[in-house]
């Protein structure tokens, strides 16, 4: 099973590159073509990058029939999930506790002075919750924990936890590095076909950057908007150039 799945991984890497270079290279074609004196070609760079932060919400969300009873379930398991983190290694500037968020839930009742032809509305009770976020940069740690979170359940805790949102923190730095190589690729692809044009390849003449693409780590996909994909904790930065060169 493992062989088998490491040779659809690397299956899916192969096409994915394909397709991208396929893309690329003939967006370049069709450009010479119609470019006279001058090449427009698109270069890519791609560099593998694994998330360095984490933020993950818990939230304790009660239904009570006032809010004062709200209000103390509320603060009683919210105390819990605190020291339930706390004992799993983050400490209070890890940790940030969000305000009460209350909702009156309403009921319509008929008004009976009035044969039924009119009502009016009473509140019966409330939604109270309360969100405790964690944003860290022990990846590993936090991701467990969102996991493992769950068995608070068990205790009486009625929580509800959310997908963990994962970060790069270094786009800056690699951003730089990635469009440097992309830039690189192009003036590469540039050349050959002026090359195998019979021409020499000449000045830039201009360079435009398409939006940074993050995407999970065998998503070869490009897209329009660009991409920042916060669901993976293993990624991919793509970065992509249109540049254009003057041919002699």
């Amino acid at each position: 099973m493992a062989e088998r799945n490491s040779a659809l991984v690397g299956t899916a890497i192969i096409a994915g590159a394909v397709v991208l270079a396929t893309y690329l290279f003939g967006n370049a074609i069709v450009r010479t073509r119609t470019g006279g004196n001058e090449i427009k070609v698109t270069g890519s760079a791609r560099k593998d990058i694994d998330s360095d932060f984490i933020a993950w919400t818990g939230k304790v969300a009660y239904r009570a029939s006032n809010l004062n009873d709200g209000f103390k379930s509320v603060k009683g398991s919210v105390v819990t999930l605190v020291e339930y983190l706390k004992t799993k290694g983050l400490s209070d500037k890890e940790i940030v506790i969000g305000a009460v968020q209350t909702t009156p839930l309403f009921e319509q009742q008929q008004n009976p002075n009035y044969d039924n032809q009119s009502s009016f509305r009473i509140i019966k009770g409330y939604d109270v919750s309360q969100a405790v976020t964690v944003r860290s940069a022990q990846v590993e740690l936090v991701e467990k924990v969102s996991r493992d979170s769950t068995d608070l359940i068990s205790k009486g805790v009625p929580l509800e936890s959310s997908n963990p949102q994962f970060f790069y923190t270094k786009i800056g730095d690699v951003k730089r590095e990635i469009l440097g190589n992309a830039a690189e690729d192009a003036r590469k692809r540039a050349q050959e076909i002026a090359s195998k044009s019979g021409g020499s390849l000449g000045e830039v003449r201009g360079a435009r950057m398409s939006p940074l693409q993050i995407t999970p780590r065998y998503d070869f996909e490009i897209y329009d908007a660009g991409y920042n994909d916060l669901s993976s904790k293993e990624k991919s930065i793509t970065a992509v150039v249109t540049m254009t060169f003057g041919v002699h």
